[in-house]
């Protein structure tokens, strides 16, 4: 595995790259201590300027619990912790990221998470998307053949099984696979593969991890935020994408609320021996933007590796690690 022992022997080639040494030579004088100071100084300076953005902000993170709540006026600050600690204890890991993304468009998504976990820039995310292609589908990165085996971890409504098709032709795939765990949901799908003509797709109602088990699901209503538990109204199946599916894979999408990690570890082996295109969201906590492109070069050194951004313009989400 590449090892990048020092970022400032790599040639500074423009603003991109000004941006992201300056922001690295800030974090690298500070502790965590100090760090949350700083943000907690971003913060509270937009809840005064710009107090009806900063509220809707706010709201949005304590709704989805997924990066820590934050509640200036009673002073709960586990957002401010959270970002404070990904920056400084992980600055090695974010250099070795930023020089192995493959093009600017990738590194300017990662400043742009970056600067808004220190100081709440919506600015830079608002340049982010283009809406030049449907989410998981660059065209530009992804292409695909008669031979396609997609995998789809996350099918939700089955939204992503039909962009597939839509993108690259009802005859330009050999078999879909969809992973989901409501049943809700897999009901839609099946409405939906029925109203869109599509064949030769496998739905599993199962979740996607590193290991063998069993889980839970909290209920059984259509949702797009869904997580599995150890405890819950609906028991099924935890599997490892290694084991369930026995031939070889070429592409494989994930969207599972913050367990893509684990469940990219039950890919190993088909990651090594088939060498998938894979698109993984990575904005479901805050340690995947790095973490999960270092999982997938252990692996496989030979990936390339490139962020798409498909999210909101206030704040960052929906960006998309894409490994090729």
């Amino acid at each position: 595995m590449e090892i990048i022992e020092n970022y400032k022997l790599k040639k500074i080639r423009n603003k991109i790259d000004v941006e992201f040494n300056g922001m690295m030579d800030f974090v690298r004088n500070k502790t965590v201590e100090q760090m949350i100071d700083c943000i907690k100084y971003n913060f509270e300076y937009m809840s005064k300027t710009n107090k009806f953005n900063y509220e809707r902000i706010e709201d949005f993170y304590n709704r989805h619990k997924l990066w820590g709540s934050i509640d200036l006026k009673n002073s709960k600050y586990e957002l401010i912790e959270n970002n404070a600690r990904s920056l400084v204890e992980n600055i090695k890991d974010l250099e070795w990221l930023y020089y192995k993304l493959e093009d600017y468009r990738s590194k300017k998504i990662l400043n742009a998470v970056l600067f808004y976990w220190l100081m709440l820039d919506c600015k830079r995310v608002s340049e982010l998307n283009d809406n030049l292609y449907n989410q998981y589908f660059d065209l530009d990165l992804i292409h695909c053949d008669e031979n396609e085996v997609f995998v789809d971890i996350g099918g939700y409504i089955g939204d992503t099984v039909v962009s597939f098709v839509k993108n690259f032709g009802a005859k330009n795939y050999k078999k879909i696979y969809t992973y989901e765990i409501v049943p809700s949901n897999i009901e839609y799908i099946e409405k939906n593969i029925e109203l869109f003509k599509i064949e030769n797709v496998v739905i599993r109602s199962k979740g996607a991890g590193s290991h063998t088990d069993n889980m839970f699901v909290p209920k059984d209503e259509v949702s797009p935020i869904c997580k599995l538990s150890g405890e819950g109204e609906i028991k099924l199946d935890l599997v490892k994408i290694d084991d369930d599916i026995e031939e070889n894979v070429t592409f494989i999408k994930m969207d599972i609320e913050g367990a893509e990690e684990d469940a990219l570890l039950g890919c190993r082996e088909k990651i090594l021996k088939n060498h998938p295109k894979l698109a993984l969201s990575a904005y479901h906590n805050n340690s995947h933007i790095f973490k999960l492109a270092k999982i997938i070069n252990e692996i496989d050194p030979s990936y390339k590796f490139y962020f798409r951004y498909y999210g909101s313009q206030s704040l960052p989400t929906e960006y998309v690690l894409y490994a090729i």
